[in-house]
Formats: structure tokens, sequence, C-alpha cells
């Protein structure tokens, strides 16, 4: 099974080959190919940071390239030039200087040049009239987490859904693990993923120890995403292949379990520049009723995940290449033609788990509507579940971890982050069984909180929470 790791906060580098300037005489194997590197400088920068821009020549021969970086703020009109600094072999790194970081956005690019065949190339391509760019979160709410308390987390306000350990499936040997996801319906019912049956049981609202019906699916679906539609349809994740033949795809599933069609994802296996995709990529709604699917990105520096279409609001597969063309990066679609931008952060040279994320709101415009810092002194990391709006507030998952094993403990926690700070928070302790690459915690369509508790011995469990009780 092809899956998709790492989404969550990890940022990886990618290469683009790019041609040499006008009126430089190269040979093909003298074409210069760079990469920016994504650590140093992500999509939301904040004034005080230290930003440290990266570029890597590879092109093989080239030792000693040269080059600088030209950066300016949405407040100036004129770019700055920063002389790159050898900081490796065929690497070039500049600090950008902390005056610049401030206005609304933070814009840049390099030329970097071989003094040996006096080719040089820039990044991005175009450069001055196309920099690449960062947003300067100037007036952002900070968020202090504190030290986390482990073992303090609060009773449901309801079990919504329950099942017996014998009316499910489980993986007990090699890699174990059971249900891993679920989905809550408009009408309050509860989808359970029970894939290792090939199957989805779903309970009616206000009958939780009764399933109410169940759902063939097309196939052995383990750790395939799944969505659930107004008209009670559904999608889910696939593929065919193994390896570099592997080909993801989509299904649409009717009321009853037969396929109403099949397509293909946008993705390169070979080519880990573009789009990855795997099985358990995230399949979200957009606010217009949109189907996306969480890619990845590495192509973009500083941002690599990107939404992609994948099904219209009425239930039509996007052709592939529109799939490519209507990618929404960086951002998360979200109510009120916004995009939420999401990043784990940490300080360059600082060599430990992250403790920091950052959020923004964009407005239809690229400004920032709102942002917010959250520091943690406790590790943090996004959890697989997707943030979403609640009145307008991004609920956020974070996992929480600290100590090794035998010591190691691992929460979830849930922040509502308001227009001054934490509007609430709730932990809850990891109780999904073994391995899981899907959500099992989700915000339903009634802004409540639900999280999935699984185990072969007791069986599976879904509680509901409330998001609205002040911290």
């Amino acid at each position: 099974m092809n899956k998709l790791l790492g989404l969550a906060g990890s940022l990886v580098s990618i290469s683009m080959v790019l041609t040499a300037t006008a009126g430089a005489r190269i040979a093909p194997s003298a074409v210069l190919a760079a990469h920016q590197e994504p650590r140093g400088i992500g999509q939301l920068v904040v004034p005080g940071d230290r930003v440290e821009i990266t570029y890597t020549v590879d092109t093989k021969g080239v030792q000693a390239p040269t080059g600088a970086l030209y950066v300016r703020s949405d407040a100036d009109r004129r770019f700055e030039s920063v002389v790159l600094k050898p900081s490796g072999r065929a690497a070039l790194s500049a600090v950008v200087p902390a005056r610049l970081i401030r206005g609304h956005r933070l814009l840049y690019y390099a030329v970097l040049r071989d003094p040996k065949t006096g080719c040089s190339v820039r990044v991005p391509a175009g450069g001055a009239a196309r920099p690449q760019s960062a947003w300067v979160l100037e007036r952002s709410v900070t968020v202090k987490l504190g030290a986390h308390r482990f073992g303090h987390t609060p009773a449901p306000e309801a079990v919504v859904a329950r099942a017996a350990p014998a009316d499910v499936g489980w993986q007990l040997g090699g890699d174990p693990f059971g249900p891993q996801t679920f989905l809550v319906g408009r009408d309050g019912s509860i989808w359970l993923d029970d894939g290792l049956q090939q199957r989805m049981l779903v309970w009616r609202a206000g009958h939780p120890d009764a399933v109410d019906r169940t759902l063939p699916l097309p196939f052995f679906a383990a750790d395939n995403d799944v969505a659930l539609a107004r008209d009670g349809t559904l999608y889910v994740t696939g593929g065919e292949g193994t390896g570099l033949d592997f080909q993801p795809l989509l299904f649409h599933l009717g009321a009853g379990g037969q396929v109403l069609w099949q397509t293909r994802l946008a993705a390169d296996i070979r080519d880990t520049g573009a789009f990855l995709v795997g099985t358990n990529s995230l399949l979200r709604f957009g606010p217009d009723g949109t189907l996306n699917l969480l890619v990845g990105m590495p192509g973009r520096p500083g941002g690599e995940r990107g939404w992609m279409p994948v099904a219209t609001p009425s239930g039509q597969p996007v052709p592939v290449a529109r799939q490519r063309l209507r990618t929404v990066w960086p951002g998360q679609p979200v109510a009120g033609n916004l995009r939420l931008v999401s990043e784990i952060y940490v300080p360059p040279g600082v060599d430990r788990a992250p403790r920091q994320a950052r959020f923004a709101l964009i407005g239809r415009r690229g400004a920032v509507v709102r942002a917010w810092q959250v520091t943690s002194r406790t590790d943090i990391n996004f959890n697989y579940a997707t943030p979403e709006l609640v009145g307008g507030d991004p609920v956020v998952v974070f996992d929480v971890t600290a100590g090794r094993q035998p010591n190691f403990r691992w929460e979830y926690l849930v922040v509502r982050l308001g227009r001054r700070g934490a509007r609430s928070t709730v932990s809850l302790r990891r109780a999904v069984f073994g391995d899981n690459l899907l959500a099992d915690v989700r915000v339903g369509p009634d802004g409540k909180l639900y999280q999935l508790s699984s185990s072969p011995t007791t069986g599976v469990v879904v509680d509901r929470y409330s998001l609205g009780t002040a911290r």
C-alpha cells in the first residue's frame, strides 16, 4: 500500500532544473540545477525571527558558486541585495536583515552563478517579477500553552457510538491496528470505517448502542480516507499497482455502496518534486462543497502542503489536468473566502522537537486577516485531524509528547483560537489502538468535537465533547 507520510509538520527539499540566463554559452551538462532549502523560512514569519535562506547548486562539477539574495518587504519599492555566502559544498545562504521583516509580505529571489562557466540562474525563475514570498505576522495573537499537564482529560459530553470487539476488524500481528477513522453526518449519524472488514458501520443519532446499517466498500480499505457528501454518498481513496507503478484513485460510492465512478488522482510517484499522493491522503470538503485532497508539494519552498480539488459540489470527478491547475497552495480553503495557513516552527539551529505553531487566516486578496503564534513548553506537532472553523475560530489539534520509552507520554490538545487568545482547550488521551494514519479526532458539522477510541479487548467508542467552554 502506498502511504503519504510526514505531511503533519515536516519540510522537504526539492530540486528545480533551471536554464541559464540569456547570453551565456553553456553546454547542456553545464546548465545549473538548483533548489532552495526549506529550512530557515516558511510561509509565516514574525518580526524578530532569524530568517536564513539557503540555496544549493546540484549541477555536477560546480564547486564554488557565488550569488546574491534580493529581498524586500512589501512596504519597500526596491529589492536590497545581500551576498550569499558559502554554507557547505555547493550551498549558499544569507540572513535576511531584521529591518526588512515588516509590513505584510516578505519578497525575495536569488541569482546564483558559476564563476567557472559564467552561467547564472534565478530562483525562482520569475525573479523580481514573480518572487518567492512569505507573510509577515506583525499583529499576531500569542497563545501560551505553558507546560502540558498529562492525565487531566475531561469526561465526554456523550457517547455517540459503541461497538463490541467482535463487531469490528482487528489486525493483531505485525503492525497492529483496528478502526482508524470515522465520519459525522449532518444529521448527527456516525459512520465508522471498518476497513479491515471492507465496510462502513452507521449509527443513527441518539442510538449509540445499535448499528443501524452497514455499507459495503469495494475493496480492502485498511488506511484509506473517506468523506461523506451531503447527499449521503461516500468518497474513498484507493489505488492500483505497487511501488513506482502505483496509481492513486478516488472512488465515489452510492448510498448502497455501489461504485458510481472512479477517477485517477494527479500524482508523480517518480518525481518527488511534484504532487505526492497516498491512500491515506486526507479528504476534506471545502466551504463551497468541493471535495479536496491533501497533497504533498515539496517543490514549494516553505509550504509543501496543498489542497487539490478532486470532485465538484455536484458530485462529478475533476479532470486530472484541472486537479493540478486548481490546487490551492498554500493554505486550506475555509469559510468566508479565507484560507488557513498552518505551520510548525522551529528556530534555525535548534535541534529539538517543535514547540511553536503559527496560523494565519488569509483573505481573498492575499492579506492576513487574523494570525496566531502558539507556544508550548512541551513538544507539540500537528495531528492528523484537519483544522476547522467553528464560529469563525480555527480549531486545531496537536500531538503533545514528552519523555522516552518506557515513560513516553502522548496526548492530544485541541485548541480553539479566538481573537484574543485560546477561547478554549480540551486535552484528550490518545485512545486509538495501534498504528493510525487517519484522523481519529474530528470537528463535526455541529461544531462539537468527536474522538474515536478503539481496543481489541473493549471495542470501539466514539465520544463527543464541547468546544465552547472558556479556558
